[in-house]
């Protein structure tokens, strides 16, 4: 029987989803329970493969077990079993041809930043601290120049063995509550760092201290994508700050 879980996971202790030799996954914490639920080894795909440190609030996994179970049992027998920071949400049976990451409409990430001059030691594991004054404005018009078709092989890694790095983003959102700003990236897929390279982008321009965009003729968002540089563009933003917030299909 096919299942498909969704999970929310707080990802400060892991080494991200998947296995890893002799490192701490989420992937290995669900293929253990299911594992000793099914009486067998289970192999698990996931909608995406988050970083160490990334959260998630609506991972969604596949698999399959020999045995069969109602929904909510089994989603009770595997939180039984995992550690308190990892949680099945639900559970739902699907068909048999179901896969998690291929069969994907969309999926949202949320990065957080905080702008305050002392970050509150509540938001440490989940924001960035970014104590500089930021202009929102400019931050909300950048943006949305990442929104449409582009090739975004400049915000990725270097090595990588993705086919293409052409990408569609439907939206971006930026909301700010008092010193806590929240941008969400909506689109069909994301390449490797690429949402944490854009927020790294975004915070560079938005500040004007990345001199070597100006001595390169680049002004803008625009010309950072049409140069595709990832050594152009510096750092991505740290791992903590994003979440994976739901998967749609």
């Amino acid at each position: 029987m096919r299942y498909r879980a969704t999970l929310a996971y707080e990802g400060t202790a892991y080494a991200g989803w998947q296995l890893q030799l002799n490192q701490p996954t989420i992937q290995g914490e669900i293929n253990r329970v299911l594992q000793l639920l099914d009486g067998r080894p289970v192999s698990t795909e996931a909608a995406g493969r988050t970083d160490a440190g990334v959260h998630a609030a609506g991972q969604v996994v596949a698999f399959t077990l020999h045995r069969q179970w109602p929904e909510d049992g089994l989603r009770r027998a595997i939180n039984a079993n995992l550690p308190r920071d990892i949680r099945v949400l639900d559970v739902d049976r699907v068909a048999s041809g179901f896969h998690p990451r291929y069969d994907v409409r969309r999926k949202t990430y949320r990065y957080q930043v905080v702008t305050a001059h002392v970050m509150s030691p509540f938001q440490l594991r989940y924001a960035l601290h970014h104590p500089f004054e930021l202009d929102f404005e400019r931050l909300v018009g950048d943006a949305g120049r990442f929104v449409g078709r582009h090739d975004f092989r400049g915000f990725t890694v270097t090595q990588s063995d993705t086919s293409s790095t052409i990408r569609t983003i439907e939206a971006v959102n930026v909301r700010r509550d008092e010193e806590m700003i929240r941008i969400d990236f909506m689109g069909e897929g994301f390449l490797r760092y690429q949402v944490r390279t854009m927020v790294g982008a975004l915070l560079g321009i938005n500040l004007d201290r990345q001199r070597r965009y100006a001595e390169r003729g680049i002004r803008s968002i625009d010309d950072l994508i049409r140069a595709g540089d990832r050594q152009l563009i510096g750092m991505a933003a740290p791992a903590h700050g994003l979440t994976l917030m739901k998967v749609e299909y």
